[in-house]
């Protein structure tokens, strides 16, 4: 007995391949489809595996044995009526699969196509379905194909490191809080209702004051949520710092004469709805009498790219700020850290990863991001 394995690009092919070799008689062992090696394997039509045996006589010439293999249907012998109303039925099925993957290849190229149309060449296409996949804004996604294109055009470099490296420079390097010893750093807080603020803002309380053994104080301007402000006040006697209280924004002068002696007075504000002027004028005062060294707005992994759009171009009245993005580990995936530092132009800062405090906080990491953002979704 001879068993071989004959790949081809249609069915019609492979087939041809194991007659010729092994004759009109030969059994067929098995059928399947195979995808092709790498990234652009997955846009192209799947090849055609079939798995043949025959006998091979003395004078080298095939002669099929009557043995049928378990789970394998033996098309080469005569077969009784229910085995051939099996055969039919497994047919059928065959042909109904590949139908379904005949349709979802059609839609595969005429996407091609439509992306080609759009500005994008076909070798490029597979790449920009990658970003739009994981969720990074198609108008972005295809500006950065086009310009790691154009770097690849010009350069010696495979298209992927061409792209790899255009990523990176929109994400763009970290800009973690760095406190200079004998000055104190005053940082305020700001985003919409129920992002983590409040959580984030406790987290780097904790690793400034426990892990980096800094003075710390605490102010919170969110008195809108009594929650808000007791979550604040158990965070500050677990951690034994001094929290202050602020009613209006002109008590924030009152308050960091309080905290003179501190490294760094984290400030919590209230979550501001996209519509709120006069809230936008308590933040404005609030960091303009505070004299605040940094602004964080923090905004959740988990919001929407038209939600996300919207929050920035509300707090465009900020003179600058920082992104903080929370709820990491709550994202199937993490386009939208890309999409909002595309349009705000704002550097990074932290990623929180979880609730547990301090632990589920770090500095964003590019190469991580990158990974993420990269990273192949199956749908």
């Amino acid at each position: 007995m001879k068993v071989k394995r004959y790949i081809g690009h249609t069915v019609q092919e492979t087939m041809q391949k194991v007659k010729d070799e092994m004759g009109k008689d030969a059994l067929i062992l098995n059928t399947r489809k195979i995808r092709q090696k790498g990234i652009i394997g997955w846009f192209k039509r799947p090849l055609i595996e079939v798995v043949a045996a025959a006998d091979e006589s003395s004078e080298g010439n095939f002669t099929p044995r009557r043995i049928v293999p378990f789970g394998a249907t033996n098309y080469a012998l005569p077969a009784r009526q229910d085995d051939t109303s099996r055969v039919l039925e497994k047919l059928e099925s065959q042909i109904a699969n590949m139908g379904e993957i005949l349709n979802k290849l059609t839609s595969g190229f005429k996407a091609m196509e439509d992306r080609a149309e759009q500005g994008i060449k076909r070798e490029y296409v597979p790449y920009y379905e990658v970003l739009v996949k994981n969720e990074v804004s198609e108008t972005i996604a295809k500006d950065i194909i086009q310009k790691a294109a154009l770097l690849h055009e010009r350069s010696s470099a495979d298209f992927e490191r061409c792209l790899r490296q255009v990523l990176m420079e929109h994400i763009g390097h970290p800009q973690p809080l760095e406190i200079s010893p004998g000055r104190r750093k005053v940082v305020v807080f700001v985003g919409p209702t129920g992002v983590g603020k409040t959580t984030s803002l406790a987290k780097l309380a904790a690793i400034f004051s426990i892990q980096k053994q800094m003075k710390v104080g605490l102010i919170t301007a969110d008195t809108y949520r009594i929650a808000a402000v007791d979550q604040l006040k158990i965070y500050a006697e677990i951690m034994e710092i001094p929290l202050s209280i602020l009613y209006s924004p002109r008590e924030i002068v009152e308050a960091l004469e309080e905290h003179r002696d501190k490294d760094v007075v984290f400030v919590d504000t209230a979550g501001k709805s996209i519509k709120d002027r006069a809230q936008e004028k308590e933040i404005l005062e609030l960091i303009s009498l505070s004299k605040a060294d940094e602004v964080y707005l923090v905004l959740s992994c988990n919001t929407s790219y038209s939600g996300c759009l919207n929050i920035i171009n509300s707090y465009s009245f900020l003179p600058g700020y920082k992104l903080l993005f929370t709820k990491m580990d709550e994202a199937s995936s993490y386009g939208i850290i890309l999409n909002c530092r595309y349009i705000s132009g704002k550097p990074l800062s932290y990623i929180a990863t979880g609730q547990s405090v301090p632990d589920d906080i770090e500095v964003a990491d590019p190469n991580k991001l990158l990974s993420c953002i990269m990273k192949r979704v199956e749908v």
